[in-house]
């Protein structure tokens, strides 16, 4: 075919470069397939050269042991063989046996049944003594195999049980641990739950151990072994409650329900009478669970009686002579708070009759029940009132300007009761004020018509000294209003005594105990003053003095050891110290 001329095209000429790289991958490539060809036809041959070792060792291995493995390969065929027909002889001896006995005796049975049975019986009884040995043979084999089996067997079942140590306490078995420390962890658990009450108990556990076997089953954990030893050990310890009394044990019973009934037995009625309010022992009380010592464990009627009884009395005191509230209430181990509660009839200290007994203490149970309940009250707010001096009326007079009247707030209280007495009551809360109080104003005469007696009021100059001739000392002076409340001035039997102040007589007259024969004078402004242990009056009440009149003699009645005058100066009814009133201060 003749092609149209075309256009001519020149390639480039090839680089250098490019035309070495492709000479060296060609050459890589031959060098690369010589090797891999030499390498794989190595290999081949050394795998034709081992297989043909293999063939050799082959035929030397049944050239020296081809024969013996085939001769006792034919020895243990015909053991098998021997074996069997030993098995099966006696089976198939007795099926032959028996064909032949059932073609006798219907041969025989002409000659009649029981001639047929009888002689079948004879040939049946001489098979079997010909052919004994076949069963002997047989039982050569079934002899060794149920040996095998009972081994078997024996073998089985032990495996399928442990061995274990069998753990017995006081010669009782309490369980079986695979190791020691199940045994050791069950002792501290035991331990653990149980309660001592002294520093000298301690229960200690001696086990004894043993190698025995134990089913799966058997085999105790730590809690179920814990449990089994409390369990066997009841002589030495037992389940019970504790009583405990502010952290003090005071015995453990079996009976713990019985004690919780008798404890809120004694609560109950209080329960029952405040409904509302917070009931409570004074003490802490505890009913402790747990295990404890038989050591430890009481009669339930010892805890019983212990719970209804007193731990302490009532107690008194007589007033013997020289005796004072302080004194009493130290010696006693009381406050003087508690003497005068305990004791209204010393009128907080003014009041000591020799001989007369006093409470002390109270009984005490051994439970104390106290009950807190809070109550909102109405109280009236006391007016104020307002004394202004009118020397236009006379001494002694007053005169009301504006009528009180008393204001009313509501207070809440707090009220502390133990064994049904009151013991504290506390305002608890802001107090709400209902009312306002309004003062009363009053005006005080200050008017005396006797001639060259003029009257000072309160705060506006000195009192006279009340003690005339024949003062000695001051023997005690004044220590506070809960001690000792006054001066007491000593002096002769009989010494005067005189008005510190002008002013109205209001007490003139004697008591039983306390300040004895005493007089108290009314200032006015509320002032007065008091003059105790006198041997005699020379006033009466209602009777208007001057400063300095006498209206008394000392002496020593009352709660008194000696003659002297206890001076007081009373202001707004508080007690104050007269020594600077008088002069001594």
């Amino acid at each position: 075919m003749i092609q149209a001329a075309g256009p001519k095209h020149t390639s480039a000429p090839a680089r250098p470069f490019k035309n070495r790289f492709t000479i060296w991958v060609w050459q890589t490539k031959g060098f690369l397939g010589r090797l891999f060809y030499k390498l794989g036809e190595a290999a081949e041959y050394d795998l034709v050269r081992f297989a043909r070792v293999l063939k050799a060792i082959g035929f030397v291995f049944v050239a020296l042991l081809g024969h013996p493995l085939a001769h006792l390969g034919r020895s243990i065929l015909q053991g098998l063989h021997t074996i069997w027909e030993d098995l099966t002889a006696p089976f198939r001896r007795l099926h032959r046996g028996a064909a032949n006995v059932r073609t006798l005796v219907a041969d025989e049975k002409q000659n009649g049944v029981w001639h047929a049975v009888r002689q079948g019986l004879r040939y049946f009884g001489r098979g079997v003594r010909r052919y004994a040995y076949l069963g002997r043979n047989l039982l050569y084999y079934l002899l060794p195999l149920a040996a095998g089996g009972v081994f078997v067997f024996t073998v089985s079942t032990t495996l399928q049980k442990n061995f274990t140590l069998a753990v017995k306490y006081d010669g009782q078995l309490v369980g079986y641990v695979t190791q020691e420390a199940t045994y050791e962890e069950a002792a501290r658990m035991v331990q653990d739950q149980i309660v001592y009450t002294g520093d000298e108990q301690k229960w200690q556990l001696t086990p004894s151990f043993t190698i025995a076997t134990a089913a799966k089953g058997e085999v105790s954990d730590t809690q179920t072994l814990a449990n089994a030893i409390l369990e066997n050990s009841g002589a030495e310890i037992t389940q019970a409650v504790g009583l405990y009394v502010d952290d003090v044990f005071y015995g453990a019973t079996t009976q713990g329900d019985q004690l919780a009934a008798a404890i809120n037995a004694i609560k109950a009625p209080y329960e029952a009478e405040n409904p509302d309010g917070q009931v409570e022992f004074v003490q802490k009380v505890e009913q402790r669970s747990g295990i404890y010592l038989t050591q430890s464990v009481v009669d339930y009627a010892e805890l019983e009686k212990l719970l209804s009884q007193e731990v302490q009395g009532q107690r008194t005191y007589t007033i013997a002579p020289g005796d004072t509230p302080w004194k009493i209430a130290g010696e006693n181990g009381i406050t003087l708070d508690e003497l005068y509660s305990l004791n209204p009839i010393l009128e907080n200290g003014n009041n000591m009759p020799v001989g007369e007994e006093l409470t002390i203490g109270q009984s005490v149970s051994f439970l104390q029940v106290k009950v807190v309940k809070t109550q909102t009250e109405q109280q009236a707010i006391p007016y104020k009132t307002v004394k202004t001096n009118d020397n236009s009326l006379a001494f002694g007079k007053t005169k009301v300007t504006q009528k009180g009247v008393e204001g009313t707030q509501q207070v809440t209280y707090q009220y502390t009761y133990i064994d049904g007495k009151l013991v504290e009551r506390t305002a608890v809360g802001d107090v709400v004020i209902l009312s306002e109080p309004v003062e009363e104003h009053v005006s005080v005469g200050t008017y005396v018509s006797s001639s060259g007696v003029s009257f000072v009021p309160s705060g506006g100059g000195s009192m006279a000294f009340p003690i005339g001739p024949g003062f000695s000392y001051m023997s005690r002076g004044f220590t506070g209003v809960s001690a000792h409340n006054g001066l007491d001035l000593c002096g002769a039997y009989g010494t005067p005594i005189y008005a510190a102040q002008s002013g109205v007589v209001t007490y003139a007259s004697a008591t039983s105990g306390g300040y004895g024969v005493h007089v108290i004078v009314d200032h006015g402004g509320g002032v007065q003053t008091l003059y105790g242990h006198c041997s005699s009056l020379a006033v009466s009440v209602g009777q208007v003095v001057g400063r300095g009149q006498l209206i008394a003699h000392m002496g020593s009645t009352g709660n008194s050891t000696g003659n002297h005058c206890h001076f007081e100066v009373i202001i707004n009814g508080t007690r104050v110290n007269p020594a600077p009133y008088i002069g001594m201060g």
